[in-house]
């Protein structure tokens, strides 16, 4: 009877163990837990946006880029790239740049989220010259007729004046977003006519304004004609501001 009793000791010591559970040869108990990551929702960079809007005057206007929208999806941070179409390139989110020449250009941005998944958005900006034969008018005066060339930042004019004061020449300037100004001397004028009544002769004749977002209209004040400083608004035909041409 003795001998009976630790086998039976060890028979309802065996019977107690959980069946369902694993026993390791040490007497722990290793529980597996799977957890699911959410998934990463896709990048979504959304539409790119460039400030100022219409047409950039070459080497003049400056543009500043952005996504138009906060990029979402993918796992921040979020790095940028941008190429202009020019040959340049910039990084990071809001990058400021100016064109050298003119064109139509595809500015691209890429965005990178932290696992190294790319998305692209691009937009297109045009840029051209002052460059043209502007006609202005004002103040119920005779149009002037004022011819304008910008190499680089540098502006030269002409103005053909059908107010008496006939042909004069002269330097400008243009300046961001979108300005021009010209100054124009002008020799004496011939006697005029008896029959007219010109104003009185000035030393030189200033245009000073800015420019509309097609870079087509000019309005602005002149100064130098008796009786001003006037409004006046001058207009140059479409074909001079659509064509791209190097500055260079």
């Amino acid at each position: 009877m003795r001998n009976l009793v630790p086998i039976l000791v060890l028979a309802v010591a065996s019977a107690t163990a959980c069946s369902d559970t694993p026993i390791q040869a040490d007497g722990k108990v290793t529980i597996t837990q799977t957890v699911t990551a959410p998934a990463i929702q896709q990048l979504t960079p959304g539409p790119v946006s460039a400030s100022p809007g219409g047409v950039g005057i070459v080497s003049t206007t400056v543009y500043t880029f952005q996504y138009a929208n906060a990029v979402s999806g993918g796992v921040p941070p979020y790095t940028y790239a941008w190429t202009f179409g020019d040959g340049e390139a910039a990084s990071g989110a809001t990058p400021a740049h100016v064109f050298k020449n003119t064109g139509d250009f595809t500015v691209t941005a890429t965005v990178t989220y932290s696992k190294g998944t790319t998305a692209t958005a691009s937009t297109l900006v045009s840029i051209r010259s002052v460059t043209g034969r502007w006609t202005a008018t004002g103040n119920g005066r005779d149009s002037d007729r004022i011819v304008v060339i910008q190499n680089d930042t540098a502006v030269s004019a002409t103005i053909n004046s059908t107010n008496g004061l006939g042909l004069g020449t002269g330097v400008g300037s243009v300046a961001n977003p979108r300005s021009l100004a010209v100054t124009v001397a002008f020799a004496d004028p011939p006697p005029p006519a008896v029959t007219t009544d010109p104003p009185t002769p000035a030393a030189a004749i200033t245009y000073r304004g800015t420019l509309d977002d097609s870079l087509l209209t000019w309005t602005g004040t002149v100064s130098g004609y008796s009786g001003c400083p006037c409004s006046f608004t001058a207009t140059r035909p479409s074909t001079t501001a659509v064509a791209p041409t190097s500055t260079r």
